[in-house]
């Protein structure tokens, strides 16, 4: 899915032409200047908005170094404004906010404030509203919870890649929530602490993968099925690493791909069926049978 970003910007100028012609050929993004700050539109694609800035803070790091994320400018938009961007009347948007139409749709996004004596809300809010009763205008954006993360993340995410270490991005193993979803949220607070180590992260992203700037964790329960980790793991993905506890609470962290790679054995080749599950993989690792470091088939 897309997601738009407009971010606010430093390190770059509308002056400079090799940054915008970068901006505008490699991520058909515009850069503009509003008074004294610099504004980047640009979208990306991702499974979530916060996937989505995953991967556009990587590609703009590569690309255009000195770039700074500051944070993202939260587009707030009047009635009138969101008229004019859904096509619709300033009436027709009124009744949407009174709740006055579509009274089997979901309330009306709450306002981000006010200016003036009007009301304003967050642009992409109203845009997911409007995708839920059919009315989508153009790609998708944060919402504020999204944009709290990602404004909070950017300067770490920075200070990571200059530091020549890979950002990561965690997500649970299924997609769905589940009566095991809290345990795995418990292995994603545990991945944290971990990571936070002292050369953790330096012997974790030394596992082989296509984008040495961006790696993934999944994050799994004993009792996951395999193929549900490998379904999780993105087309672009050559590698990502599954974290779970074993059954004293330790932190395992598996290299783990969806295809056969040079390096990696199938789970076929150490006796599992399809329908195996993460336990399943940690006792054949506890056997013996693969090295914990040996990237694993998992489709």
């Amino acid at each position: 899915m897309d997601y738009e970003f407009l971010f606010i910007v430093d390190g770059v100028s509308v002056d400079d032409d090799v940054a915008v012609g970068v901006i505008f050929d490699e991520f058909d993004g515009l850069l503009t200047r509003h008074r004294s700050k610099h504004l980047l539109d640009v979208a990306a694609e991702g499974d979530s908005a916060i996937d989505a800035a995953h991967r556009l803070v990587v590609r703009l790091h590569r690309e255009l170094p000195a770039l700074r994320l500051l944070r993202l400018d939260p587009d707030l938009v009047g009635v009138s404004d969101i008229a004019e961007r859904a096509g619709r009347s300033r009436q027709n948007v009124l009744q949407w906010v009174n709740g006055e139409r579509l009274q089997a749709a979901p309330a009306f996004p709450e306002p981000e404030g006010t200016v003036g004596r009007s009301l304003v809300w967050r642009w992409a809010e109203v845009n997911a509203w409007l995708a839920d009763i059919g009315e989508k205008s153009g790609d998708a954006g944060a919402t504020r919870e999204d944009a709290l993360y990602i404004d909070f993340m950017l300067p770490r995410w920075r200070q990571v890649l200059d530091d020549g270490l890979p950002i990561v991005r965690t997500v649970h193993a299924t997609k769905v929530d589940d009566d095991r979803t809290g345990d795995r949220d418990a292995v994603a607070q545990l991945l944290e602490g971990t990571l936070s180590a002292p050369g953790v992260l330096e012997r974790i992203s030394a596992f082989p993968r296509a984008e040495r700037q961006r790696l993934t964790v999944i994050c799994a329960v004993l009792s996951d099925r395999l193929t549900t980790v490998a379904a999780r793991i993105a087309r672009d993905e050559t590698w990502v690493i599954l974290a779970y506890q074993g059954e004293e609470s330790g932190l395992y962290l598996t290299p783990v791909t969806a295809r056969r790679v040079p390096g990696s054995r199938p789970v076929s080749a150490l006796g599992l069926g399809p329908e195996a599950t993460v336990g399943d993989l940690l006792l054949v690792i506890a056997n013996g049978s693969v090295s914990p470091t040996t990237p694993v088939t998992v489709a």
